[in-house]
């Protein structure tokens, strides 16, 4: 499993778990078995989009393509949402103050 494939599923389990699901009860509203979440998070199987569109959904969030050179600044304002320190982005020159 790549890297970008264990962010995702990180993500989904923490999301669980902040929502205060079991995997049963994810499992109950996606209409899957248990052991289906299960493999899921340990990432034994891939999942589908219509599969992970639906989880996302039922967890508050939402699967989106992003292009890549946006990831810095998508991950920046995610962070400063949930007050995560951080680096600006941008800073003006001494010259601007």
């Amino acid at each position: 499993m790549d890297i970008y494939m264990e962010d995702l599923i990180e993500e989904l389990l923490k999301a669980r778990k902040e929502k205060g699901f079991t995997q049963s009860e994810l499992a109950k509203l996606v209409g899957l078995p248990q052991g289906h979440i299960s493999s899921i998070e340990q990432g034994k199987i891939d999942i589908r989009i219509s599969t992970l569109v639906q989880i996302a959904r039922i967890l508050d969030h939402e699967v989106m393509l992003i292009p890549r050179q946006f990831n810095s600044l998508v991950k920046a304002i995610i962070e400063e949402k949930e007050g995560v320190e951080s680096e600006p982005l941008w800073q003006p020159d001494k010259e601007e103050d």
